[in-house]
């Protein structure tokens, strides 16, 4: 068994894993500080885990099952965590959150790319969110998705923006009240397996939809769609720059360091 503490969102906690990868896959957060929890990956988690990826390594089943469980011990910390791709603009956090394969990746590489240096990632899958006092800060994670885009920093949150892909060619926007929200957000939630945590991760959410502006954005891949998004949650008026940057450069930018 291999034992190691990082630190996630100000949060030291300790891994148990069988597998050294994890410890490799989370370099860039060990910690000296002592933890105030303990994970690792139960078996029948693994097993549970198992039937949705079969063909899976090992390891990489490991790394997925120790982030669940971590989920299911941040609510007592006043954290949670979401399926999303969060980035900031000029210190603020907008985070962009859909089901798996719907585009939410493609849309921020767009803001970089339209937008330019003014926006930087968070975290491009599994962010984690601290709630207290009013304020909500979105900070990363080495759980970043399948294209690794991770910066080890944070931003106090500006807005939450569900998308959907158009179906119609046209792009489109609208506030959406905290009632549709819960129902939208609940999908991209990471459900714990305790009782009293997941009492504690609705309440949470709860303050997060009341507190912050929500949108549902129906777009398409084009920079149309980053005026669309970027002028409703920033309230500034978009003006074409030209291309910032390539797709290959916003992975060399993004990407978390090897």
């Amino acid at each position: 068994m291999d034992v190691f503490n990082i630190e996630l969102a100000g949060v030291p906690m300790e891994i148990r894993s069988r597998y050294r990868y994890c410890r490799w896959f989370c370099r860039g957060y060990l910690t000296d500080r002592a933890p105030v929890f303990s994970v690792y990956a139960e078996d029948d988690r693994l097993a549970e885990f198992r039937e949705y990826a079969p063909d899976m390594r090992d390891e990489f089943l490991e790394r997925d099952v120790i982030y669940s469980a971590i989920a299911s011990k941040l609510p007592h910390y006043n954290r949670v965590t979401l399926h999303g791709a969060c980035i900031s603009y000029k210190g603020k956090g907008y985070l962009f959150t859909a089901a798996s394969g719907t585009g939410k990746s493609t849309h921020i590489g767009l803001w970089r790319q339209y937008i330019g240096t003014a926006v930087d990632i968070v975290n491009g899958d599994k962010p984690i969110f601290h709630i207290e006092n009013g304020s909500i800060t979105a900070w990363d994670t080495p759980w970043c998705g399948k294209e690794g885009w991770n910066r080890k920093h944070s931003a106090r949150m500006a807005a939450i923006c569900f998308i959907r892909r158009t179906e119609d060619g046209k792009n489109r926007i609208r506030g959406v009240e905290p009632d549709e929200a819960i129902s939208l957000m609940l999908r991209q939630m990471f459900h714990p397996y305790e009782p009293e945590a997941t009492g504690l991760m609705l309440d949470l959410f709860g303050r997060m939809i009341e507190s912050l502006p929500l949108y549902l954005l129906e777009c398409d891949i084009s920079e149309d769609a980053v005026r669309c998004s970027f002028e409703a949650l920033t309230g500034e008026k978009y003006t074409s720059p030209g291309i910032m940057a390539t797709p290959e450069e916003i992975n060399q930018f993004w990407h978390m360091p090897g």
